[in-house]
């Protein structure tokens, strides 16, 4: 891997930021081990959700970042423990926005989001409704991550 590349250099950067290292303080995500950027192009996170939407309290993401952050990331829901795509059947279900966004159907390798460069050809009508999610190049992954989270954690309703 080269460290020079200059996505890289700026998503470890954003990595570093306040704002992803606050939502690794509060719980709300977290790299899936310490090595991830020797995975580029691809980055394994972690996000939390409430348990009514997913068992274990959380999902696996498995980024892809290539061209980052001019190119809007992609996510797959992703089995840390094997280092697979997590089967369909597991992936979060519920009301509201989550299946909306966890949607196999729709595409088994992305989720169906604003921030997510496999969803968004084709959906820009979403600009003018989901401007705070819209993947821009000024975004970080911070912004990806926390619109993942607002998702499985909606507000109101407990774990």
């Amino acid at each position: 891997m080269n460290l020079a590349l200059p996505d890289l250099c700026l998503f470890k950067r954003h990595l570093e930021e306040a704002l992803f290292t606050e939502g690794v303080a509060r719980g709300a995500w977290g790299l899936a081990s310490e090595a991830e950027l020797e995975r580029w192009p691809h980055c394994r996170i972690w996000v939390e959700s409430q348990t009514r939407f997913i068992e274990a309290g959380r999902v696996g993401l498995r980024f892809r970042v290539d061209n980052y952050p001019a190119v809007a990331p992609t996510a797959q829901p992703w089995d840390f423990e094997r280092d697979v795509a997590l089967p369909t059947d597991k992936w979060p279900k519920g009301p509201g926005n989550v299946s909306k966004v966890f949607n196999p159907r729709w595409n088994a390798a992305a989720l169906y989001a604003p921030c997510d460069r496999a969803a968004m050809p084709r959906h820009e009508s979403w600009i003018p409704q989901f401007p705070e999610a819209w993947w821009t190049p000024d975004r970080t992954i911070t912004d990806y991550l926390r619109f993942v989270h607002r998702c499985l954690n909606p507000a109101g309703y407990g774990s």
